[in-house]
C-alpha cells in the first residue's frame, strides 16, 4: 500500500490529473482485455483437456509449476489458463479503480464549478496506491 501526497494549483488542474489517470487506467484495460480474449481459447482448451483427465483418473492433477516463495507465487512454465486467470484479476482491479476515478471526477467537478479559481488556495492530495482518498484545501502561506 503506498501512500502520497500531490500539491495542485487548483481544483481544476487536479480535475486534469484525475483525467490523466483515467485515461491511463482506460488503456491499461484495453490493453490487457485484448490479450484477454486472445488467451481465453487456448485456456479453454487446456481446461477441457484437464477435465477429461480428472474424468479418467478421479481425481484433478495437481499443478507441480507453482512454487510459493515466502508469500510470492513463482509459475515455471505459465500455460494459458494461468495467464487467464491474472489477466482477470488485473482486469477486475483496473475496473474497480478506473469506476473509483470516475465517481471522484463526478464528486470534484460540481466543487470545482462552484469555488471557481480559488486565488492564495493549494489544493493537497492524499492518495492510496494512486487513488485520491482525501483532499485538503489549505491557503497559501
Amino acid at each position: 500500500m503506498a501512500m502520497d501526497l500531490l500539491t495542485f494549483k487548483s481544483l481544476a488542474d487536479f480535475i486534469k490529473y484525475i483525467e490523466s489517470l483515467i485515461e491511463s487506467t482506460r488503456q491499461q484495460l484495453s490493453e490487457h482485455l485484448r490479450r484477454y480474449d486472445e488467451i481465453k481459447t487456448r485456456a479453454e482448451r487446456i481446461r477441457n483437456i484437464e477435465e477429461v483427465f480428472s474424468k479418467i483418473l478421479g481425481t484433478k492433477p495437481e499443478a507441480v509449476n507453482e512454487i510459493d516463495l515466502k508469500g510470492l507465487k513463482i509459475i515455471i512454465g505459465a500455460r494459458p489458463t494461468d495467464e487467464e486467470r491474472v489477466l482477470s484479476e488485473v482486469i477486475k482491479s483496473l475496473q474497480d479503480r478506473l469506476n473509483v476515478l470516475m465517481r471522484i471526477r463526478k464528486l470534484i467537478e460540481p466543487l470545482a464549478r462552484s469555488l471557481g479559481e480559488m486565488s492564495g488556495m493549494i489544493i493537497m492530495v492524499e492518495t492510496m496506491n494512486a487513488i485520491p482518498i482525501k483532499v485538503l484545501l489549505k491557503e497559501e502561506t
